[in-house]
């Protein structure tokens, strides 16, 4: 549509757009997984995007190393685990949350208004 009316068109393809881009994000988030090691190798573990250890793999030999450098051992790499998946399901989730903002603007913007005067959706709005 032209004279500064709202092209349907545009609007509908970036809806399809950004649902896409929240799918994929959704995805990689489901399929989320983050293995770690402890320095000595002793202990791997595997963590997932909600943060938990869903494996843990021990070396052969752990009578030789005693009980408190084996536990040691699986909680640096269950730690390390967990600390990395959160770290990339935070990137994941701000990438997808700056997603949702930048297609309101633009929502708002091929709407013909921009979001200046309009009241913010929320809580102590108005």
């Amino acid at each position: 549509m032209s004279g500064g009316g709202l092209d349907v068109e545009a609007f509908l393809d970036r809806l399809r757009g950004i649902a896409a881009e929240w799918e994929s994000a959704h995805d990689q988030l489901e399929a989320l997984r983050v293995v770690a090691s402890s320095p000595d190798r002793i202990a791997t573990a595997t963590a997932d995007s909600g943060g938990a250890v869903v494996d843990l793999v021990l070396a052969a030999g752990l009578r030789a190393h005693g009980c408190e450098t084996v536990a040691s051992a699986i909680l640096e790499a269950a730690s390390s685990a967990v600390r990395q998946a959160n770290a990339r399901r935070a990137e994941l989730v701000s990438g997808s949350v700056a997603l949702a903002v930048s297609g309101r603007a633009q929502a708002a913007e091929v709407a013909g208004g921009d979001s200046a005067g309009a009241p913010s959706a929320g809580r102590g709005t108005g």
